[in-house]
Formats: structure tokens, sequence, C-alpha cells
């Protein structure tokens, strides 16, 4: 799975910063998802014009990435689960990631997270719960460090927690789904024996 995983990263590195290629991509995983349409594309176009490299769009304050249309947020998604986008803990724990799933398919990020899953399975948690830690702070991890699940290491566990109480602090939102993350030590550690 690692050789897996380092192949698809060495292509999306070779594609990175030509909007041509990302926007090609898109096209082909919004085909591949039965989603999209023309605002879409537009959307990733001008998106592209702006930020030609989209990791440049992330150095923005929270409240402007925050801004972004609905039309362009299925290209952020697409850029964050393909590696071309690590927007910040910050902006990861303000905005839902409610297409996560299906957007992972045929990435890099599908392999390591169905690994998780499994693990987490194995060692007690329910599918449910899996499925929850899985998506709501593991798959956040991987798109904010832009590396796989056996590089993974408590300080950033540590990162995604301290961003969650940040918010907290900030806006008065609790953060109870992401609470998995530090209050069972267990799914931190699990991540330790799941990787290994």
């Amino acid at each position: 799975m690692k050789a897996e995983f380092d192949a698809a990263r060495a292509r999306q590195r070779s594609r990175a910063y030509r909007p041509g290629s990302l926007l090609a991509d898109y096209g082909a995983h919004l085909a591949r998802s039965g989603r999209g349409n023309t605002g879409y594309e537009q959307a990733a176009r001008s998106f592209l014009r702006r930020w030609p490299d989209p990791q440049r769009w992330a150095t923005r304050p929270l409240d402007r990435r925050l801004d972004e249309g609905a039309q362009t947020r299925p290209f952020l998604m697409f850029l964050m689960v393909n590696g071309h986008l690590h927007p910040g803990y910050d902006y990861l724990v303000e905005r839902k990631l409610s297409s996560f799933w299906r957007d992972i398919i045929a990435t890099a990020l599908e392999a390591d997270m169905t690994r998780f899953r499994r693990g987490a399975e194995s060692i007690g948690y329910t599918p449910t719960q899996a499925l929850r830690v899985a998506s709501q702070s593991v798959g956040r991890l991987l798109i904010q460090t832009g590396r796989p699940l056996d590089r993974l290491s408590l300080d950033d566990f540590e990162e995604l927690v301290g961003a969650c109480r940040r918010r907290e602090e900030l806006t008065g939102q609790g953060w109870g789904h992401y609470r998995a993350v530090s209050d069972h030590r267990n799914s931190r550690k699990m991540i330790i024996e799941v990787r290994d």
C-alpha cells in the first residue's frame, strides 16, 4: 500500500501547479463521481486564475478562505483530497467535509482510510465509530499533513486538537464530533497501532 500511496503522490506532484492538468483531472473527477456542471468548472478556472499555486490560497486569513462560494468548494475539496492543497487546521475544523467519502475514491487517501477503518474495527471500534473517527479526525490529518497514515505522529493529533480548542475559544462553538481525537486516548494510540 505504501508503494501505491507514493506512486499516487508522485503523479500528483508532477501535475501540481499546472492549471490545465488540474482542470482536466477535476473534470475527470466530477465525471467519475457523477457530479458537476459548468458552474463548477467555471469556479475552478476562476480559482486557478487567482491562485495558480493553490497552496498560496491557504495563506489567506480564515474568514477570506471561508468566503469561497458554493461553486468553488467542490474544487477545493478535490484539491485537498488529491494533495494539492493543505488549507490549515483552522479551515478544516470550520468546514464540514460532507463529500469526503465520495471524493477520496481513486485518490491516495482512499487506501489509507480503508486501512485505518479496518484497523480501528480490529481493536474494538464499531464500523460507525471507525467511520466517524476516520472522517472527522484522521482524514483531516491526512489532508493537512500531506503524509500517509504510517507517517502521522501524536504531534499531528495535538495540532488538530489545538485548532479545535482555538475555534471553541474564538467562536464558542463546541467540538464534540472531534473529541474522539482528545477524549479517547485510545484514538491517538489507535492510529499508532493501526499504522504499524
